[in-house]
């Protein structure tokens, strides 16, 4: 079965053949690709946040020269610098393409930097990108901070679908971006909703290259204590309509809203309000607590007096309006950052300023 040609080749630019020896003795590609935009107008650092500079010398040297990528086992060198690895699925070929591009300068305006690139890259060669998808972070192998955003993005000729992942990781005085493309095909119809189950089964080969991603420093938290100090709220609401067996109909609904106001001196306040059942008879609840919070690593943890409860720290940035926001994640006993835990679980809190 052939497979689509990707549009990100257009990024690569090859020196001095395929790939070789970077300056640390691993094995890296030397590929260039196109810096996107200009850094002149970036804020720099939050008034009372540390600055990248100074996140650099509170953190521990990582990866020696900054930054190192080695590809698993068992995927292909491209000429043209990708790595790929491909593998069929019963009668379906799934596929992750993985490739770098040019370091960008500067660990400032980290958020900045990957929409810009996403935008003036990832936009520039695909159709139906959404111009502002979150902006969002992770922790790479050695415990380097990487920003990330990912979206299924649509091929301009053949019109098949794709989901790209865009990610800048901290290397020192530098982002290092790297690009993982999923692919799908699949010679029955209904390609494009296949498609769209197959994202969870693919990004395990993402998260499979993602162990031999590198970068520096390390040792520090995925969130500075002054993003997550404000006044957020989060609010989701569902309803679904029933016929009934006499030729009725009904209708249920869910619907609530929790606020945190975290303060700079590590005290917050929590509230919950909600209401669920069938429209008319509903049933209403709330709930709220007050203590302590602190973050670990990539973990937010609120010592209420009522009861502690944990979040996974998933991003943090603005929206496009300018409202701060943070992406939390509830306590769950699966973690995880696959694409049907962050659609399913992730939780976007935005400041009230």
């Amino acid at each position: 079965m052939a497979r689509p040609k990707s549009p990100l080749v257009w990024i690569l630019i090859v020196v001095g053949g395929a790939s070789a020896l970077c300056c640390s003795g691993t094995l890296g590609l030397m590929v260039l690709g196109l810096i996107s935009g200009s850094d002149t107008d970036s804020p720099g650092a939050v008034a009372g946040m540390a600055s990248p500079a100074d996140r650099a010398r509170a953190g521990k040297p990582g990866e020696p020269g900054g930054f190192a990528f080695d590809a698993p086992q068992g995927w292909k060198t491209q000429a043209d610098g990708r790595f790929i690895t491909e593998w069929t699925d019963s009668s379906n070929l799934l596929g992750v393409e993985a490739l770098r591009l040019q370091s960008v300068p500067g660990l400032e305006d980290g958020e900045g930097k990957l929409l810009r690139m996403w935008r003036e890259r990832v936009g520039a060669d695909w159709a139906d990108v959404n111009p502002n998808p979150p902006a969002m972070r992770r922790f790479v192998t050695n415990g380097a901070r990487a920003f990330f955003t990912a979206a299924v993005v649509t091929h301009k000729t053949n019109g098949k679908s794709f989901r790209v992942t865009l990610m800048l990781v901290e290397a020192d005085t530098r982002f290092e971006p790297l690009v993982f493309i999923q692919s799908f095909s699949s010679p029955g119809a209904g390609e494009a909703m296949s498609a769209s189950f197959s994202w969870n089964t693919s990004h395990q080969k993402v998260e499979e290259a993602l162990k031999g991603v590198r970068g520096s420093p390390v040792g520090l938290p995925l969130a500075d204590d002054a993003e997550l100090v404000g006044d957020f709220t989060y609010s989701t609401s569902s309803a679904a309509q029933w016929a009934t067996a006499y030729g009725g109909t009904t209708m249920t609904a869910v619907s609530y809203a929790v606020q945190y106001i975290l303060g700079a001196d590590h005290t917050y306040q929590y509230k919950y309000s909600g209401a669920s059942g069938v429209v008319g008879a509903m049933t209403f609840g709330s709930e709220d607590d007050r203590g302590t919070w602190s973050i670990h690593h990539d973990i937010l943890t609120l010592t209420g007096e009522k009861r502690p409860r944990r979040y996974l720290i998933v991003g943090a940035g603005h929206t496009p309006e300018g409202k701060r926001f943070v992406i939390l994640m509830p306590e769950h006993p699966r973690w995880s950052l696959y694409p049907g835990a962050l659609s399913q679980d992730a939780q976007m809190f935005v400041a009230t300023q």
